[in-house]
């Protein structure tokens, strides 16, 4: 056996695979990356086990993680905790390990054979903030193997190659658009070049608009998920068009960002890598999913298409953004 992990701001993925087998699917598992801790009283335990919800009681605190969490955080009013921001380990969560821990649990499942490896997703560099990966890393290594795992970091927009590009001679460009943040890197058969990652994401466009236009950014994200059209935010609720709009414009600003990021690094990257005539640009991730987000990506590209430095062949969505980080990671942990 051997195991993907992609560890993102907003899910958790897991893909598996048992490498004796040709025969064997990829199985893939996700959690939401969220808990909740409400007061243990007998009314909330009760409710809780009526409505089937999984819980770990601690003291006097109750712990709800996973999906149920902004579930039960809605019907309370109040806001779901996340173990990670902005792409690693919330800085200010001090539950934030033992939270992990359960999450991982849940889709995880006991190594089948002894030091079975675990590849797991870490962000590249960050360009705009201060950031500490070398912890983050740390952390999750322990975590995953006191599982009983051996577990190897690799960059997540690497893996987005590894697994959308055998056609392509695993050369790409690769952007994956989290929740907490963009990553980008650049392939050349397998071997990375340059690499970064920035801080606007998904919740950035959620806590942007909710800023805008007077909202909440759980109710920016509640309506971004039902399904916003990027290319007519007019489609859909009339009492939702200025929450809509808000988010097609934060959507546009961070195109730009991202492309204006890859066109300063690549300026400054002493990788000398000697890239094909022309390379496609590979897009995932959450973030990604918005409805026309390809179209629209292409369409804010061209605008910029003369001055970027990378000449693209095509600009293409990942076969699955949500899980192609996650079974990028499992190929090379099956070609270890």
């Amino acid at each position: 056996m051997a195991v993907g992990l992609d560890i993102g701001t907003a899910f958790l993925v897991s893909a598996t695979k048992d490498v004796k087998n040709d025969e064997a699917q990829v199985e893939v598992k996700s959690v939401r990356d969220a808990f909740l801790d409400i007061e243990a009283d007998s009314s909330v335990i009760n409710m809780l086990k009526m409505s089937n919800v999984s819980y770990v009681k601690e003291g006097d605190s109750v712990f709800i993680v996973g999906e149920p969490a902004l579930s039960v955080a809605n019907l309370l009013k109040r806001e779901a905790r996340r173990p990670l921001s902005k792409g690693v380990i919330a800085s200010g969560e001090l539950d934030a390990e033992k939270m992990l821990v359960l999450l991982l649990k849940s889709i995880l499942k006991k190594p089948q054979v002894e030091n079975e490896n675990v590849f797991y997703s870490v962000p590249a560099k960050s360009i705009d903030v201060d950031m500490d990966v070398v912890y983050h890393e740390a952390i999750f290594k322990k975590i995953i193997e006191s599982f009983g795992f051996r577990a190897t970091a690799m960059n997540e927009a690497a893996a987005i190659v590894y697994s959308n590009c055998a056609a392509d001679g695993f050369t790409a460009l690769a952007s994956s658009f989290g929740a907490g943040m963009v990553n980008t890197a650049l392939v050349f058969q397998t071997m990375v070049g340059m690499a970064f990652s920035v801080s606007r994401s998904g919740d950035w466009i959620d806590q942007s608009s909710a800023k805008a236009v007077g909202s909440t950014a759980t109710r920016i994200m509640s309506i971004k998920e039902k399904g916003v059209n990027l290319l007519d935010p007019s489609e859909g609720d009339p009492k939702q068009i200025r929450e809509r709009e808000a988010i097609v414009v934060y959507y546009r600003n961070l195109i730009h960002y991202v492309i204006d990021s890859i066109k300063r690094e690549f300026k400054k990257d002493n990788s000398q890598i000697e890239l094909p005539d022309e390379i496609p640009w590979v897009i995932s991730g959450g973030t990604a999913k918005a409805k026309n987000f390809l179209e629209f990506f292409k369409a804010e590209f061209e605008k910029e298409r003369d001055s970027f430095p990378i000449k693209i062949s095509e600009i293409r969505m990942a076969n699955d953004p949500l899980s192609d980080v996650a079974k990028g990671l499992l190929i090379a942990a099956m070609n270890e």
